[in-house]
């Protein structure tokens, strides 16, 4: 099937304007929405739908009344498996959750065509399962612990509620997802004060943060150049 225009679900704003080439803005939305064409010459609209899976949710349903050919969900995630780098690039072609009031998502073989035939270098990442949490995966261990017991490769908190959004209302879906921090690194939770629920950033609580805790800048630099590179890798994925 040949893609004439797709969704994009993104939660931080950055996430959006790393994927999103030339991107205009859309008025008098209830969420951010960026609009612009590909390099394919696809068109898309790209929603910030903020932090969680209420907001993902309610965003694609957004998307969703403009018959997208396919509907994405793109962002930065935690690394699950060992090996994955920051900026590794991965695609999901199943995505499973501990919360209960959704289903897995497996992807069907004509989301997978629509999904190679729309990233360029698809035959070259990493493929497989994904892992959607309601909250932060904050410690080594616990990212190990799922792993270990589901085989996901990454972890997000919007994807499966958008790829069910999308398969309720008959829209193809597809997932990728850049590696920010491995499976080896621990996240400070000050650092999840940077962003609102929104999905915007927001240096005031680090600063103040750090101020409290002067040595968390040190585990925060290294964090900061890793989620680089993971904008660095989304901002490729089209071409």
């Amino acid at each position: 099937m040949k893609l004439h225009k797709i969704a994009i679900v993104t939660a931080m704003e950055q996430e959006a304007h790393a994927v999103c080439p030339a991107p205009q803005l859309e008025e008098n939305s209830a969420f951010p929405i960026l609009r612009g064409t590909l390099k394919n010459n696809v068109s898309y609209r790209c929603v910030v739908s903020g932090i969680g899976i209420k907001r993902a949710a309610e965003a694609t349903k957004l998307l969703c009344t403009q018959k997208p050919d396919l509907i994405l969900s793109v962002g930065v995630s935690g690394g699950l498996a060992p090996g994955l780098s920051a900026g590794t690039i991965v695609a999901g072609t199943s995505i499973l959750s501990d919360i209960e009031e959704f289903e897995s998502w497996l992807e069907g073989a004509a989301e997978a065509q629509m999904r190679s035939g729309l990233i360029p270098d698809c035959g070259k990442i990493q493929c497989g399962k994904l892992f959607t949490a309601r909250k932060p995966v904050l410690c080594a261990q616990d990212k190990l612990f799922i792993h270990e017991r589901t085989g996901a490769l990454a972890v997000d908190m919007e994807s499966i509620a958008v790829a069910s959004t999308a398969q309720k209302m008959g829209i193809p879906f597809g997932c990728i997802r850049a590696i920010s921090d491995d499976s080896n690194r621990g996240i400070p939770k000050e650092s999840l004060a940077g962003v609102d629920e929104s999905g915007k950033t927001q240096l005031g609580p680090i600063l103040k943060a750090i101020a409290k805790r002067p040595g968390l800048i040190f585990e925060l630099i290294p964090m900061g150049r890793d989620y680089s590179k993971a904008l660095k890798a989304l901002g490729e994925i089209f071409g």
